[in-house]
């Protein structure tokens, strides 16, 4: 743990914020099991749903994202349910519209072929269509 990473060993539903690669933030939801020291879910891309005229593709990809909702590394930390930076229930996706696959952006690694990415088949949010590396 740094100062950096300390909101991802916090509890879940906060925001994992951070820069990377010295030229973009990324934002993550705190989700860890219980038991586990840390854990987060890195927020890939969205797909705007009411309130906003903003273009999907603008959203479909972690550094997109977070420039196109202005987040920064103040932003970690931050309650995701009690916080002006909150997280809202969507419409129920079906499973049939889901796409998983391998995570992408990654060298070779232990968990790299790992299914841990997930997606709404056919979204213009997404940054990448499935498997894709």
């Amino acid at each position: 743990m740094t100062p950096r990473t300390a909101p991802m060993f916090g509890p879940p539903g906060h925001a994992y914020v951070y820069f990377v690669y010295g030229m973009h933030h990324c934002a993550n939801v705190v989700a860890r099991a219980p038991g586990d020291p840390a854990g987060a879910v890195l927020l890939r891309g969205a797909e705007p749903l009411e309130g906003t005229d903003a273009d999907a593709r603008r959203l479909a990809g972690p550094a997109l994202l977070a420039r196109a909702l202005g987040l920064t590394a103040a932003h970690s930390g931050l309650d995701l349910v009690r916080s002006a930076l909150r997280v809202h229930d969507a419409p129920p996706v079906t499973s049939r519209s889901m796409g998983r696959g391998p995570r992408i952006g990654l060298t070779e690694g232990a968990t790299r072929d790992a299914p841990w990415r997930y997606w709404i088949v056919g979204s213009p949010g997404v940054s990448r269509t499935g498997g894709a590396r």
